[in-house]
């Protein structure tokens, strides 16, 4: 499970890459893509900070620069690839609490689901940015799992 998750978010670091280099080379700007990509990058570092049990250091929907978006990325992504390469194989199933910040409910959840979501959360929220960004790069940035997969497969 370790090496999977493990890489689950080298897909992540390399996928987050792709989007920034398409935002930062885009035609024109476009304020929701940005905040998209910022907010992505939020929830990296809101569960990192929950699985690590350590205060939260940024907010779910705060707007960041190009800049500031890439200095958050690859610090979740040392931060996450640290946790991952010390955590057991206990370390999966273990529940963290936390506030579901959309309507301020408590929540549980498995660190894997936890893990898990994140990778769909992003996923989602990639396409989105993609579409926005139409017309305004080309070629758009292809960044799903199987892309990644076999360009490794490749190498």
């Amino acid at each position: 499970m370790k090496n999977s998750f493990i890489k689950l978010f080298d897909h992540e670091a390399w996928a987050n890459q792709k989007v920034l280099k398409a935002l930062q080379t885009a035609t024109s700007n476009d304020e929701r893509a940005l905040f998209l990509f910022s907010h992505i990058l939020s929830a990296h570092s809101m569960w990192l900070c929950r699985v690590l049990g350590v205060p939260m250091t940024c907010g779910l929907f705060d707007e960041r620069t190009l800049q500031q978006c890439e200095e958050l990325m690859n610090a979740n992504y040392t931060g996450w690839k640290k946790y991952l390469t010390s955590a057991d194989d206990a370390e999966w199933n273990r529940v963290v609490k936390f506030i579901f910040p959309v309507d301020g409910s408590n929540r549980k959840m498995t660190v894997g689901d936890a893990i898990l979501h994140i990778f769909s959360h992003s996923a989602y929220h990639r396409g989105q940015i993609i579409t926005r960004l139409k017309g305004t790069v080309d070629p758009l940035p292809n960044t799903t799992y199987i892309v990644y997969a076999s360009e490794l497969d490749n190498q």
